[in-house]
């Protein structure tokens, strides 16, 4: 544009992020190379995820491989269960042969079902790649395996990118780096033996899982030193362009606000919108231990803008008594709660971020396209989820009086 200024060095700074810059060629060669999986925009799609496993999983299926991929991933899934979830133990299964496979895609809303003759067992998936767990979802699903296979041992699977503690202590957790593991040592071992097309679609899906859903260290190295030494530049480029997707969340921002006597905003930073219902915020004590944050967020709701999709969670942050969180999760969260939330991070201290619930609204890119639409299916949704928490404020009101907590 004619007139427009530029501060000193600033294409300078442009120009040599793309002249002299050895660490993104060294980039762009781990993360750009072409992916079947990215051009159909499925990176993330859990129904997706599912039909490629069952289609890898199927010995029966034109991978040609019989029950190949299917038998390295059971064994990999009974070796790291604990051996009260194990249908039988891998020792079993490795010195027998597999027959009468069938594999179930959506099965009674089971995303997906292995099931065995000889030997016999069932195995049942549910896969999480970004949403999470619906009120009572696993234990129906468990109860809907051992109705329809009262003579199969069966096994239950709760299969997440960062293999997060399922609701029902009956589920096993499992993650996709273990799945990336386990394929590329099967990939590896039989490579001769692999057809050329079933080679590439592995590899792609390989890849895929690698960047998406599992830390990286020389990505992590480079994309630092890259920073490090352009850092002007990136700075400008993410303040030029990157204010685009950090947008999305300013329409909900504005909804939020235009609402003072529904609503209280404590964050919108970047891609994080968080906020309390005004009820919470005038009964809320100040217990949150994060620093220049309203105390009483402590139980909050959040609009966030993932990789994907833009979501609206429940979390817990860490508070002052790690004993009064573990009180409260076990009320809310706990299997007994009628509130539909789950404490996807059993296990660790009260003195962790605990994710309490996530569902998903649109896709980032829908978002920034139709801002209106956005807002209409966030106020759908978040009305939906406050009908059901209505009942927590006297929940908590209960704990709190317990503990002497005002």
């Amino acid at each position: 544009m004619a007139g427009t200024t530029h501060p000193p060095g600033t294409l300078a700074a442009l120009e040599a992020f793309v002249t002299e810059n050895d660490e993104l060629l060294q980039l762009e060669e781990l993360i750009g190379r072409f992916n079947v999986f990215d051009a159909l925009r499925i990176a993330r799609a859990e129904i997706r995820h599912s039909n490629f496993l069952a289609w890898l999983l199927d010995p029966a299926e034109s991978h040609g491989q019989g029950d190949l991929f299917l038998k390295a991933v059971l064994m990999d899934l009974l070796r790291q269960a604990p051996p009260s979830l194990r249908p039988l133990s891998p020792v079993e299964l490795d010195g027998d042969e597999l027959r009468g496979v069938e594999i179930r895609r959506e099965w009674k809303n089971i995303d997906l079902l292995i099931r065995c003759e000889k030997p016999a067992f069932v195995v049942a998936i549910e896969n999480k790649v970004d949403s999470g767990e619906h009120s009572g979802q696993l234990s129906r699903y468990a109860g809907i395996v051992h109705q329809q296979f009262p003579g199969l041992p069966p096994m239950f699977v709760f299969l997440t990118p960062d293999a997060d503690e399922p609701s029902d202590a009956g589920w096993a957790p499992y993650s996709y780096a273990e799945i990336h593991r386990v394929l590329q040592r099967v990939r590896r071992t039989n490579a001769a033996s692999l057809g050329g097309d079933v080679a590439v679609f592995l590899e792609h899906y390989l890849r895929l899982i690698g960047s998406r859903f599992m830390n990286d260290p020389k990505i992590d190295e480079l994309c630092q030193q890259i920073y490090k030494n352009h850092r002007q530049a990136l700075d400008l480029i993410y303040e030029r362009v990157g204010a685009r997707k950090t947008g999305v969340l300013a329409p909900l921002n504005d909804w939020l606000q235009s609402r003072p006597d529904e609503f209280v905003i404590f964050r919108m930073v970047g891609k994080e919108l968080g906020f309390l219902p005004r009820i919470w915020a005038d009964r809320w004590p100040p217990l949150s231990t994060i620093e220049r944050r309203d105390p009483r967020s402590w139980l909050a709701l959040w609009f966030i803008v993932g990789p994907e999709n833009v979501r609206l969670d429940v979390w817990i942050s860490p508070m002052k008594d790690p004993e009064l969180q573990d009180c409260i999760l076990r009320c809310i969260a706990g299997a007994d709660s009628p509130f539909g939330l789950t404490d996807r991070r059993r296990g660790r201290t009260g003195q962790a971020w605990k994710s309490l619930y996530r569902e998903r609204l649109m896709p980032v890119e829908d978002a920034l396209d139709s801002p209106e639409l956005l807002v209409d299916k966030a106020q759908v949704r978040l009305t939906a989820l406050l009908t059901r928490l209505s009942e927590l404020p006297g929940a908590l009101d209960e704990i709190l009086s317990e503990r002497e907590v005002r």
